[in-house]
């Protein structure tokens, strides 16, 4: 009954409707992500330390380059699995599945150890030097070194459970560790708790990305059998079809990630001969900017599974009704989000830190930004659609046109 209710949803439900069910839960996740990761940069803001704020910003490049191998095998992972669904074939969901799951395990581990051999080295590309090397090198301990494992993983399953459909149990998933990281940053960060600094937000992220591993590990061992997710090692079996599937689409996401952590470097790096206040000042107008980016990625990513099965299944009239809806929504509320940060820019950036030249640095960052968040909305949408009918390549395509040939020149 639960696998045909997934079928009525993928293909008899009103579009509308589809959407909604799919992309609120993700969005929901996405806003809460949005917050918890402003929360690090707040709760260090508290402080009122530019040094201990920068720290954070500095680390930034690390945490994002995360996603290349989210990327790799939840993208390209989830991918697979919707198309799969779409022509019926549950076994190649399975090892699909299987593949992503051991393969992320296998390359955030790789990842961890490589950062903790050449930290020294990566932490001057980063941009930190003087005071701000110390605290960017524990702020990176807990994330990187003891805590990439878990932030990859939770996010791969997260991706697994909503390629089948199961968009809310992603969601809360993703929503419990981001919540508890937000409990325990005062906690850790603040005077009145462990006085841990930059290196406490760091260690909260660590527990918190543990407990939304335990979460998914548990809901997919109650839900065997009425899952096609699966983590069996019998099924960790990289034929030359799933390698392909799912690198064929994870790799060039993969590498749009990567495009974006080389971007930011770069950016960092120049912002960091202005000093650690204009880098305190980057870092809370671009978390500000998570805000409406996840958003906007959360409806892309919440419609991808829909877009996938009905590509399968040859369905373009459903397909195509549900992008233009898609697209109408994500760009309506980004207008507005813009609008709304251009107007009241000054005591956003105030939430994050009362020192007067952070502030008004801040202020100018963050309306600078506003002229762009609309055009996110198209951007993630068309990588989306691509990547959710396999089409890596044109993904690929449009990251190379906005970092390499435009952002990193301008």
């Amino acid at each position: 009954m639960e696998k045909n209710n997934k079928a009525y949803l993928f293909e008899e439900m009103p579009v509308a409707r589809a959407v909604i069910t799919l992309a609120i839960p993700t969005i929901i996740s996405q806003l809460v992500m949005a917050i918890y990761n402003m929360a690090d940069t707040y709760f260090v803001g508290l402080l009122n330390n530019s040094i201990q704020t920068a720290g954070v910003t500095l680390a930034s490049p690390v945490l994002l380059a995360f996603n290349a191998i989210n990327n790799l095998f939840g993208v390209g992972g989830s991918s697979m699995m919707s198309r799969a669904l779409g022509r019926k074939d549950y076994q190649l969901v399975k090892k699909s599945s299987a593949f992503a799951f051991y393969g992320a395990l296998i390359a955030s581990l790789v990842f961890a150890i490589g950062y903790t051999v050449f930290q020294n080295p990566l932490l001057t590309l980063l941009g930190a030097s003087g005071d701000t090397v110390e605290v960017t090198r524990q702020y990176l301990f807990w994330t990187t070194t003891l805590g990439v494992v878990p932030a990859v993983l939770n996010v791969v399953l997260a991706y697994l459970v909503r390629a089948e459909g199961e968009s809310l149990h992603a969601s809360i998933g993703t929503m419990s560790g981001c919540i508890l990281n937000m409990i325990l940053d005062p906690l850790f960060i603040l005077p009145w708790g462990l006085n841990m600094g930059a290196g406490g937000a760091g260690c909260a992220t660590f527990v918190s990305n543990c407990f939304a591993c335990v979460y998914f590990f548990v809901l997919l061992a109650k839900r065997k059998g009425k899952t096609y997710v699966s983590l069996a090692p019998s099924m960790f079996k990289p034929t030359k079809e799933i390698v392909k599937g799912v690198c064929g689409v994870g790799i060039p996401a993969s590498i749009q990630n990567l495009l974006n952590v080389t971007g930011m470097t770069l950016q960092n790096n120049m912002m960091a001969q202005y000093g650690s206040d204009a880098v305190a000042a980057l870092g809370i107008a671009s978390r500000l900017e998570n805000f409406p980016f996840y958003i906007a990625l959360g409806i892309s990513q919440g419609v991808q599974p829909l877009v996938s099965y009905n590509y399968a299944s040859h369905d373009a009239y459903r397909m195509k009704s549900a992008i233009k809806f898609t697209m109408g929504v994500s760009v309506s509320f980004l207008l507005l989000v813009s609008a709304g940060f251009y107007v009241f820019a000054t005591p956003l950036v105030e939430l994050f830190i009362h020192d007067s030249e952070v502030v008004a640095l801040g202020d100018t960052f963050l309306r600078a930004k506003c002229f762009a968040l609309p055009l996110l909305a198209i951007d993630f949408l068309a990588v989306g659609v691509f990547q959710a009918c396999g089409f890596g390549k044109y993904a690929l395509v449009f990251a190379i046109l906005r970092k390499i040939v435009f952002e990193i020149p301008a």
